[in-house]
């Protein structure tokens, strides 16, 4: 439901995230405490099928692992999160305690990106588990002050919420500490990710 970029950067860095769209809107904020480590809260709501969910939960990242090499990096992620949702569907409405564990790899050079991610993301008798794949590739390098533009095609997949594999082309901008996605989905869903460390 939620990985789209690790909010980690450095110790005591600040990170905001916004994701819009017609299906899966949130807002999240995190602090590095360490260089491995971030605690944050969300907001989400999410619908489809005839569900409605409104969810808070705060959240626990962990950089398991990195690999360093001199033009590329790779991470290992784990995300686990506890919240509370309220789950709408026909006449059942009821607010359900959740822990939901999250593991996200990624992989990326100046020029090419590639992400993957699976949340079991499960309540009462229902599966909201989300899983996530996104590659594509910049479409020259720059230096950090300049704007660096990427084409990034993200699948996705949210239980019961959706039936369907969603594909969604995407631009991405990143510049310094600022980084913004926009994309439509094939199903005709516009979406939009802004992210920002401070």
């Amino acid at each position: 439901m939620t990985c789209i970029a690790a909010p980690m950067s450095y110790k005591g860095s600040n990170t905001t995230m916004v994701d819009i769209s017609q299906e899966y809107s949130k807002i999240d904020t995190s602090y590095a405490i360490t260089a491995k480590d971030s605690l944050g809260i969300r907001l989400y709501q999410a619908k489809g099928e005839g569900y409605k969910l409104n969810g808070d939960e705060f959240y626990y990242l962990r950089r398991l692992h990195r690999i360093n090499a001199i033009e590329s990096q790779a991470n290992l992620w784990l995300f686990t999160s506890a919240g509370i949702v309220n789950v709408k569907k026909n006449n059942r409405n009821n607010n359900q305690a959740y822990v939901s564990p999250t593991v996200q790899a990624d992989y990326e050079t100046r020029r090419i990106y590639m992400m993957g991610s699976y949340q079991l993301f499960r309540v009462a008798n229902d599966n909201f588990d989300t899983s996530k794949f996104k590659a594509g590739f910049s479409f020259y390098k720059t230096s950090y002050e300049e704007t660096q533009p990427w084409f990034i095609l993200e699948l996705s997949h949210f239980n019961t919420i959706n039936k369907k594999i969603e594909v969604i082309p995407t631009l991405r901008l990143i510049n310094k500490a600022l980084y913004f996605e926009a994309g439509v989905s094939t199903e005709g869903d516009p979406k939009l990710h802004l992210m920002y460390t401070f």
